[in-house]
């Protein structure tokens, strides 16, 4: 049966995280579906391109600089300006020279792994998106901050403008349980807000990858670690998580 591939599942069949069974099934849906095989293709075309502009400092052949290029023309038209609001801290141009600036400039070697809560955060995600497609799971989308924090130790940083939250759940994790948020920007698009109470080697200010089709940004703020996970491209998510990041914890 194909007809009940899941988003996750193609998410997970991007990471290499599913059996062969699911795995065969994702492939045969993908085989009868070429809109959904277009779609995936064009995930990994991008996740290329970022990884060729980051690969270590040198020459940069052609074909990175066109990779970056298509890049950049495909950020400027869509991604960006649907996630940024009126009063977006940066335009879709920006961002194109920003990355058409990494291609023409030796960059380092990115060599650091995300912290091991960062793949617990996807799973949560990936779940998260589970509970929004089934109708017999009713979403939360109304909690006690101060009831969290209580019980947690765990705060959030206040949602920016016109961003609301959609469902909360607590999930466990190695460093104790976790929080998480799926939310609607002001823009319409769903994310996912992750955090736990831990230390971790996580940066303060976010950084943004890619992980299969999905993008994610972590950071962290004292003892408190967070993940923010959407569909957008990784440059586009940062901005976000920014935004996020610079709001006072509640």
């Amino acid at each position: 049966m194909t007809d009940d591939v899941r988003e996750f599942e193609l998410d997970a069949y991007m990471d290499g995280e599913l059996c062969l069974e699911r795995r065969l099934a994702v492939e045969e849906h993908l085989s009868r579906t070429p809109a959904a095989a277009a779609r995936l293709m064009a995930d990994l075309h991008v996740r290329t391109a970022l990884r060729l502009i980051h690969q270590p400092c040198g020459p940069r052949p052609p074909a990175m600089v066109d990779a970056a290029a298509r890049l950049g023309r495909r950020l400027q038209g869509t991604s960006v300006r649907r996630w940024l609001s009126p009063v977006g801290r940066l335009s879709a141009a920006a961002t194109a020279l920003a990355l058409l600036a990494l291609v023409a400039t030796p960059q380092p070697e990115v060599v650091a792994s995300p912290p091991a809560y960062v793949s617990e955060a996807l799973m949560a995600y990936r779940t998260g998106l589970l509970r929004e497609s089934m109708v017999s799971f009713v979403e939360t989308p109304d909690y006690d901050r101060h009831e969290v924090l209580r019980a947690t130790q765990i705060r959030v940083p206040r949602l920016p403008a016109g961003w609301r939250v959609t469902d909360v759940q607590l999930f466990p994790s190695d460093q104790g349980p976790a929080l998480q948020l799926m939310i609607r920007t002001a823009s319409g698009h769903s994310a996912s807000i992750f955090a736990v109470r831990a230390k971790s080697a996580a940066p303060r200010q976010p950084v943004a990858i890619r992980r299969g089709s999905r993008s994610v940004a972590y950071w962290r703020a004292n003892d408190i670690s967070y993940a923010m996970i959407g569909a957008e491209a990784p440059e586009v998510l940062d901005l976000a998580a920014t935004d996020l990041a610079g709001q006072p914890a509640e």
